[in-house]
């Protein structure tokens, strides 16, 4: 990463658990990472909002690199509105608007071939696994290696973290956001981690009350209503999917978040079960 420079005069916007968004004073917006040596994702985002806007997709504009407080961080354009998951918490009546929503803008970035500087979706996980990250069992991670070997290959643009708390703007506008975990792959491995953990992931900190207590069901519906909604745009092979999902949720235990992993033993344990 070559930095543009430090940055002085900013006021927190945002923050999650991997970044924290600032606006400068000039209107833009500076994210940074919560670590120092997370710049191969700020080189991964910035690949993926050029070619995004290379084919006419809806995205931030970059402005380049920069640092603060010793992290690494992109500078880009101010998307003004709230994201998809406040405007579910707010109105929970808009969930099959905000699936094909997210559907539709799934299926849009799939159809983008994914430019050489980004890594192999199916390398991630590989070594996501193999880490053996606190919380997965080592017969879960050999099954789950095991199952990624039959896996194939892509050359498709993948979002890496797709849900609506990474759509910002309004209907008629959508923009997707956050895209430091983009990778070059199969798109069902992409739609896998979002109708998986939709199902089971935890909602974001800072989430609304509502959101909180409605997840467990609601993140069904919502799962389900954007795999039909996606279905109707791009094929999806139901097989495919499973297997895709069971190395999707053994490399999710390497982000290290604690109470989602009951849920994620409990899915590889049902997955490994024999059928019949």
């Amino acid at each position: 990463m070559s930095p543009a420079g430090s940055e002085e005069g900013l006021t927190l916007l945002a923050q999650g658990r991997e970044a924290e968004i600032f606006v400068r004073p000039d209107g833009k917006v500076v994210k940074v990472m919560r670590f120092a040596d997370w710049g191969h994702r700020v080189e991964r985002e910035q690949a993926a909002l050029q070619v995004l806007h290379a084919d006419g997709l809806a995205a931030p504009e970059s402005f380049g690199t920069t640092i603060v407080d010793g992290r690494p961080g992109l500078v880009m354009e101010r998307i003004e509105g709230a994201d998809f998951l406040q405007l579910l918490g707010r109105r929970p009546y808009a969930l099959n608007r905000v699936a094909r929503t997210l559907a539709t803008q799934h299926v849009a970035m799939h159809r983008c071939a994914a430019p050489a500087a980004l890594p192999e979706l199916r390398a991630v996980l590989r070594e996501r696994i193999e880490v053996g990250a606190e919380g997965l069992l080592p017969e879960h991670a050999a099954f789950a290696l095991a199952v990624l070997d039959t896996l194939p290959d892509g050359d498709r643009l993948c979002h890496g973290d797709m849900h609506p708390g990474n759509i910002l703007g309004s209907w008629d506008a959508p923009v997707v956001i956050d895209w430091g975990e983009s990778t070059r792959g199969n798109p069902i491995g992409d739609v896998a981690r979002t109708h998986l953990l939709m199902r089971i992931g935890k909602p974001p900190p800072g989430s609304s009350a509502f959101i909180n207590v409605a997840a467990p069901i609601g993140g069904r519906i919502l799962a389900a209503r954007y795999l039909v909604a996606y279905r109707k745009l791009r094929p999806v092979d139901d097989a495919l999917l499973r297997r895709w999902q069971v190395v999707r949720a053994a490399a999710r235990f390497a982000e290290g978040i604690e109470e989602e992993v009951p849920a994620l033993r409990a899915f590889l344990a049902r997955a490994r079960r024999p059928v019949g």
